[in-house]
């Protein structure tokens, strides 16, 4: 007799895949440095330029909240719009700007000089824009607007320091540019001597000050300037501010001064012309905040770069000098062999991820 074995229901799995190998930290980097302009057009962005067209899609692509952090207002969102069909309607580059110091503040061990802090906002930067250097034959056009003439006055950095980073900022953007595509641009310009010669930016410089000097400021805006000016000034850096009483008999015209240099004429209109699309960490009036990486809204000039890690994957990140002091015991230093300028032969990493948005 043959004996027949009961049918025995199989219940189906599905094959698993290998898991793939985890990018290293030089890889990542790597990536960041070299892929950052890279953009492969999907069928959703297809259908918006052909139904409702490139300007269309430019925008939604310059407010994804892929980037963005904040909201849009109304006058924003109109300045946006007016920017974009401008450029356009010509056949040009969309232009952006992003206005900053242009100085590494003196809290973090890094100064004077730029650091991962500078190398991942400008990758974050490039990102940002890289589906419409896919989709747009005319590209972009970023520039880093340097206010490092006044920083100099306001916050008393020595020129020397000043001009160690901007020339180690530029030495950076050269070192991206090796991997852009045609139609990006990506620059640093100094309010002087770009826009201004020196004799003219302090011409209108002293005579806006005059001007608030006899209205003077609000107790309350005060307030809110000294606690700037206590995070940011150099006490012993240009001029030997360390006694209290130098430096209170300094601050009162300081902050006139801190005041008065974002009303120069020509600083404004080549900062906030009609063409240009204004982009900052923060929320500032008519200007997109992108914050300075996907995870963080710190400036970059007044911050640390590090690298969290987490599941086989590494997020970019911007650290205030509070937060790299509360953390920094835990850092592990990485060495890297990517950027040949002094702070990029080592990146700091932490095995954990932070969340710092609310308090930034």
């Amino acid at each position: 007799m043959i004996k027949i074995s009961p049918c025995v229901e199989k219940t189906w799995v599905k094959p698993q895949p290998l898991p793939q190998e985890e990018m290293t930290i030089q890889e990542h980097l790597e990536d960041r440095l070299k892929n950052t302009s890279k953009y492969t057009p999907s069928n959703e962005d297809s259908k918006i330029i052909k139904y409702e067209g490139i300007e269309t899609f430019i925008y939604r692509k310059l407010t994804s909240t892929k980037f963005r952090k904040t909201s849009v207002d109304s006058d924003s969102e109109k300045r946006v719009k007016k920017a974009i069909h401008l450029n356009v309607s010509n056949n040009s580059p969309i232009k952006l700007t992003y206005p900053f110091g242009a100085y590494k503040i003196w809290r973090v061990p890094t100064y004077p000089k730029v650091d991962w802090a500078e190398f991942l906002t400008i990758s974050y930067v490039c990102r940002y824009v890289a589906p419409i250097l896919a989709a747009y034959k005319p590209g972009a056009e970023i520039t880093f607007s340097s206010d490092d003439v006044v920083i100099e006055l306001i916050d008393n950095y020595p020129r020397k320091d000043l001009d160690a980073y901007v020339s180690s900022f530029r030495e950076l953007l050269a070192a991206f540019g090796n991997y852009f595509p045609e139609n990006l641009k990506v620059e640093l310009k100094q309010v002087v001597p770009d826009i201004y010669s020196l004799s003219d930016y302090n011409k209108e410089l002293k005579e806006l000050f005059s001007i608030l000097k006899a209205t003077g400021l609000s107790e309350e805006r005060k307030v809110k300037l000294r606690k700037a000016f206590e995070f940011n000034f150099q006490r012993k850096g240009k001029d030997d501010l360390t006694s209290d009483l130098d430096y209170q008999k300094a601050l009162d015209d300081l902050m006139i001064y801190s005041e008065v240099y974002l009303q120069l004429t020509k600083r404004r209109a080549f900062v906030r012309g009609e063409d240009k699309v204004v982009l900052f960490s923060q929320k500032i009036p008519n200007a997109l905040d992108i914050g300075s990486t996907s995870v963080s809204k710190a400036k970059f000039w007044v911050g640390m770069g590090v690298l969290e890690q987490a599941e086989g994957k590494f997020y970019d990140r911007i650290m205030t000098p509070k937060q790299w002091e509360e953390n920094k015991t835990k850092v592990k230093w990485v060495n890297t062999s990517l950027i040949a300028l002094p702070n990029f032969e080592k990146i700091p990493v932490f095995n954990e991820r932070f969340n710092f948005l609310k308090s930034e």
